[in-house]
């Protein structure tokens, strides 16, 4: 089975449902105009990796399905890759739907990926009341007037839905605001 075709006109999912159900072997190419390309493997009809960027496993799937703008193809073969998926391809693309919605409300209140976070001013009173998580940390570590989320979500490692909802959070908080 050879498919090809735009992520502008049809759904990741949908095709990579297709294609498990089908019980086939291959892997999906998928590329953006940009030159960006990521990689879905599956083995009879089971999706066991998936890598895009810095990112491998279920948060390259989301990445990937998230695009929604540029090409995909589907190579029919074996490909001897690591297990970074266990979950059935069922539950994978279930998770990713729920994802993909709460990614759309958060886009709509972020803006743009490319938007650059900053730090608001704080009252020096109210410093001693925030209290971060680890994973904010990380977020914040990497926020210096001139990266985008985008680009912290590469650097840190964070996929970009994870690192949005952080950020949305402390913009929410009034930690950070938006350029």
């Amino acid at each position: 089975m050879s498919l090809k075709g735009s992520l502008d006109s049809i759904n990741l999912a949908d095709i990579m449902q297709l294609v498990s159900n089908s019980r086939q072997s291959g892997r999906f190419v998928l590329s953006k105009n940009t030159g960006e390309k990521g990689y879905i493997y599956v083995n009879q009809g089971t999706i066991n990796h998936a890598e895009v960027s810095n990112f491998k496993g279920e948060d390259a799937v989301f990445t990937l399905i998230s695009w929604g703008k540029g090409e995909f193809e589907f190579e029919e073969s074996h490909f001897d890759v690591e297990t970074s998926i266990t979950k059935s391809v069922t539950s994978l693309l279930m998770d990713s739907a729920r994802r993909i919605d709460e990614w759309k409300l958060l886009r709509k209140k972020i803006g743009s990926i490319d938007s650059v976070p900053t730090f608001s001013e704080i009252d020096k009173s109210e410093r001693r009341k925030i209290s971060l998580s680890t994973l904010e940390w990380l977020v914040i570590s990497k926020i210096d007037g001139r990266r985008s989320i985008a680009e912290i979500s590469n650097e840190s490692g964070i996929n970009i839905f994870d690192a949005s909802r952080i950020i949305f959070g402390m913009i929410t908080s009034g930690l950070l605001k938006l350029l």
